[in-house]
């Protein structure tokens, strides 16, 4: 099975929140499912993970009622808000939507799930999707990881680094660090949205995806588009190209892995 684990849905409303969204009128439209589609299919992707793209409760029920109606959503990650004091009764009720295979959360704020948050998590076999930031403490994050070694964990958007130049010291002394964790895998995405967008070219991204494969193995990274977002900058069939591309200098057991496998065994497809 050939996914995208990382694909982003919205009705478009002046209201929302996320800033690319608010600072870029490309994406100050609808992006549905019946958009993506037809990219998908000419790409031979069979499904997709939808992901929240708004810090919001309501982004769950939203998505998953989209993964009702819509087979190519083979799985969902919803948003967690840890400063809710009701974040474990939302997991319950959150149960009823079958899509859903975890959340996501930001790291800035220096707020990290607790153990009793944690063992719900496990306990429904839920994925937990960590959104790095300059603002992110990564050695208060690394002593967490060490606790909860038997979650399945995501690092999401290769840990937002800044491809308008050679990989910075600090984001592959993050990546080098956090890759120790054996239950972490990572998404390969978020790459393209953050390059000069008139001028990049695909040998641009390597020296970020070298990183990326010699830390986390074949074993732990996963495709991802991040579409609509990729947008900014290109097109699906660019960014996936570009991947295919870079993978053909490893065995082409590596493809199959990053293309598909490491997703649907992590989300359980």
């Amino acid at each position: 099975m050939r996914l995208d684990s990382g694909v982003h849905f919205w009705k478009y409303a002046k209201n929302l929140q996320n800033p690319l969204i608010r600072e870029n009128k490309i994406l100050q439209q609808h992006y549905l499912p019946e958009h993506i589609e037809q990219s998908l299919h000419r790409n031979g992707i069979e499904g997709c993970i939808a992901v929240a793209a708004e810090p919001a409760e309501v982004e769950t029920r939203f998505l998953a009622e989209l993964a009702l109606t819509h087979p190519s959503i083979r799985g969902v990650v919803g948003w967690l808000d840890l400063a809710d004091p009701g974040a474990m009764e939302k997991i319950q009720e959150f149960r009823q939507y079958t899509p859903v295979r975890g959340y996501r959360i930001e790291t800035s704020k220096n707020q990290l799930p607790g153990p009793e948050l944690m063992e719900l998590l496990l306990e429904n076999q839920y994925i937990l999707e960590l959104s790095l930031d300059t603002q992110t403490d990564i050695t208060g994050l690394s002593a967490w990881l060490r606790n909860y070694p038997l979650h399945q964990l995501l690092l999401e958007d290769c840990g937002n680094p800044d491809t308008n130049k050679t990989p910075a010291a600090t984001w592959k002394s993050t990546i080098l660090e956090l890759s120790k964790y054996q239950n972490l895998s990572c998404k390969v995405s978020g790459l393209l949205e953050r390059v000069n967008r008139t001028s990049w070219k695909p040998a641009d991204f390597y020296p970020f995806l070298e990183i990326l494969f010699d830390a986390f193995g074949p074993g732990r990274l996963l495709y991802a588009s991040d579409w609509p977002f990729l947008l900014l900058s290109g097109l699906y069939v660019q960014w996936k190209s570009l991947l295919e591309k870079f993978i053909e200098r490893y065995p082409a057991e590596t493809g199959t892995l990053f293309f598909g496998e490491n997703a649907a065994r992590i989300y359980r497809l």
